[in-house]
């Protein structure tokens, strides 16, 4: 979960516009840990002589982040499977692809942008780096691709308010440091910033301009991951009555768990709750099929609705009829119908209130970004979970994130994991 630092359930919430979110979730979705991926591409890196595939030693991979013209984001996904990440969307979603914004971490390469304009969406954003090709003459294609057609195309600089990154130093855990987050920023930027012929028609105080927000950028997630690497955060099953006393098992998806978690903290940024803010990433197998975050109805006005919270015991109106909670939000919002055997990532606990409608979706696995422990207290109740855990003999999994433990040996029953291969399988 997500704390505002203010107490003041009167003041407005400092957070990214949501363009920036779109552009900075595209660029996170360049590190989703896509099995051997990483190592496919090494290995044609390294050797010359081997057959370039779609995603070989030609292209970068990219993020992207689709949003139709009502501002519900339609898909977010990234390269893999030999498949370019603008292409994934476009091909899975063809009959909602148009009139869209795309949000990609780099610019296109001619093979998506062809697709993109024969899609008819409306605008696509990509960052100030390196482009998705790495051939010389492909920007010319690209270029006169788009140029003979109604899609436009931006470079797309983004900007964090001195506001949002003052209220992450605000909120930053006590276990890690300023010089955590700047380690970690500094590491971010040099692995995704280099000098790029995007920019090169600016003058020098504009590029210094763009470096330095580019720098901004990755100052604001380095405040969101940093406390996670710090505390050597793991996941663990949760079992309601164990067998033993042995330590939980630890989720072998680990690295698509925590990559996940991370993304799912973004989207907490955005509510505008005065309080607490949640973010909620539903999966079917490798697919993300809806996101969501916490917060009052869309278009709401400041003044609309109450803002106070149980801890406010001098105001008599309180905010918990009128906010949305993230899992009901990545629910209504998302593009896949069927969610058999789906998994949700959430910041917190789902409460009473959303944990009917998330089993009742399908999802059979929930993953959540806390020591299920601290979900207690305050008007909303958080034992429906728990109950189905208990109920479920097995087919409802609850995982959570907390500091790893020593490890105790246990009997094979109370180890029993849970594979991420396994889930995917099953969809």
């Amino acid at each position: 979960m997500y704390s505002t630092p203010s107490t003041s359930f009167e003041k407005r919430e400092t957070r990214l516009t949501k363009d920036n979110l779109y552009m900075v979730l595209a660029l996170w979705m360049e590190k989703f840990p896509v099995n051997k991926l990483k190592e496919n591409i090494s290995k044609q890196l390294s050797s010359p002589s081997s057959s370039t595939s779609t995603l070989g030693t030609e292209f970068n991979k990219v993020g992207v982040v689709f949003v139709q013209p009502n501002d519900h984001v339609l898909s977010v996904d990234c390269s893999r499977d030999d498949v370019h990440g603008i292409a994934r969307v476009i091909v899975k979603h063809c009959d909602k692809a148009e009139g869209c914004h795309v949000f990609v971490s780099r610019k296109p390469c001619s093979v998506c942008a062809k697709l993109l304009v024969q899609a008819r969406v409306s605008r696509i954003f990509y960052l100030p780096i390196e482009p998705e090709s790495h051939k010389p003459d492909d920007l010319e294609k690209v270029d006169r691709i788009f140029k003979v057609s109604p899609v436009a195309q931006s470079m797309f600089v983004p900007c964090v308010d001195k506001k949002v990154l003052t209220k992450e130093e605000m909120k930053r855990p006590a276990n890690t440091t300023p010089d955590d987050v700047k380690t970690l920023q500094e590491q971010l930027f040099d692995e995704w910033w280099h000098q790029s012929i995007l920019i090169n028609s600016l003058d020098d105080k504009m590029k210094e301009q763009v470096e330095s927000d580019f720098m901004s950028l990755m100052k604001w997630i380095a405040s969101i991951k940093a406390p996670l690497d710090k505390a050597e955060m793991k996941f663990y099953k949760v079992e309601v009555e164990p067998l033993t006393d042995a330590e939980m098992t630890e989720f072998p998806g680990g690295p698509v768990a925590k990559h996940m978690i991370t993304f799912a903290k973004m989207l907490a940024r955005q509510t505008d709750d005065p309080k607490a803010g949640v973010g909620a990433v539903l999966m079917k197998g490798k697919e993300i099929v809806g996101i969501g975050w916490n917060g009052f109805p869309a278009k709401a006005l400041y003044g609309e609705f109450p803002r106070a919270s149980d801890d406010d015991s001098d105001t008599r109106e309180k905010k918990y009829p009128y906010v949305l909670h993230a899992e009901q939000n990545a629910l209504m919002r998302r593009n896949e119908k069927d969610l058999t055997d789906g998994i949700l990532f959430v910041t917190k606990c789902p409460c009473d209130e959303c944990a009917p409608l998330v089993k009742l979706s399908g999802v059979k696995t929930i993953v959540v970004g806390e020591d299920l422990k601290k979900s207690k207290g305050g008007i909303l109740s958080y034992n429906k979970v728990q109950e189905y855990i208990k109920d479920s003999r097995g087919e409802f999994t609850c995982l959570e994130m907390r500091k790893a433990r020593s490890p105790v040996a246990s009997s094979s029953s109370a180890r029993r994991k849970l594979s991420y291969e396994e889930e995917n399988q099953k969809s």
